[in-house]
């Protein structure tokens, strides 16, 4: 019995030709491979005859890659029972609504099988921040918001908990200075926050195509990504840190 199957993913990514080779090998190999169709942002488009041939591709910024789609059908020839006539069409895409898709048809088991082995493929293509890059803009607003509101009540409460209750002008200079550097902490994390608010596609892109030009770009832009990161995590540690040590000075 043959069945069809398609999903859509809404997913930020990085694709490199690696993940394509990868993918080749879940589809049967190069011999497999029907169609390699590059589309690119001036609306132009290149048809390859294997993952390779990407690397030639310059990826600039102002033509860069939009979407890349992989068919494969085994040869006719080549149908047998441990080989039975299949169909995959796979796509990768820059975009804000589906960026990955797959669509597989064929027998039963050989859809159920490609089908597990596309979604953990596709699994592996999501950075750490891929949740992050697709969330609308008010639902990532109200969640940048309510990381920084919920830290700073955290450091509040630690504050007040372990005993200081009496104003910052009345505390000792000690004291004075751990709480000038929570507050300092509170105001690091609040101002990545800003940045990612207003810069967000620029810092956490939803399509990255590892291939050409735009390759050091990303290699450059993972680079900025971990300071933030790192800048955020030292400016808790801060401010959580001062705010215990202000509370017993």
């Amino acid at each position: 019995m043959n069945v069809s199957k398609s999903k859509d993913y809404r997913v930020g990514f990085q694709v490199d030709s690696w993940d394509l080779e990868r993918l080749t090998q879940l589809l049967g190999g190069n011999e497999r491979i029907t169609g390699l169709a590059v589309e690119m942002s001036d609306g132009s488009s290149y048809q390859l005859e294997n993952v390779g041939e990407l690397e030639s591709v310059k990826n600039a910024p102002e033509r860069r890659i939009r979407a890349i789609t992989i068919d494969s059908t085994p040869p006719a020839f080549s149908f047998g029972e441990d080989n039975p006539p299949r169909l995959v069409l796979v796509t990768v895409r820059e975009g804000t609504s589906s960026t990955v898709r797959y669509h597989v048809s064929g027998p039963l088991r050989v859809v159920d099988r490609l089908t597990r082995e596309l979604e953990d493929w596709v699994t592996s293509l999501r950075p750490w921040y891929g949740s992050l890059a697709v969330m609308d803009r008010s639902r990532f607003f109200l969640w940048s918001a309510a990381v920084v509101g919920a830290l700073a009540l955290f450091v509040l409460a630690l504050y007040l908990t372990l005993g200081r209750t009496i104003g910052i002008a009345e505390a000792s200079a000690p004291a004075q200075l751990t709480s000038l550097a929570a507050a300092g902490g509170l105001l690091t994390v609040t101002a990545v926050a800003a940045i990612l608010n207003v810069r967000r596609r620029r810092f956490l892109p939803v399509a990255q195509f590892h291939f050409g030009r735009s390759k050091e770009t990303s290699e450059r832009l993972d680079r900025r990504r971990v300071r933030l990161l790192r800048t955020s995590i030292g400016a808790i540690i801060v401010a959580v840190g001062a705010s215990i040590v202000a509370a017993f000075l």
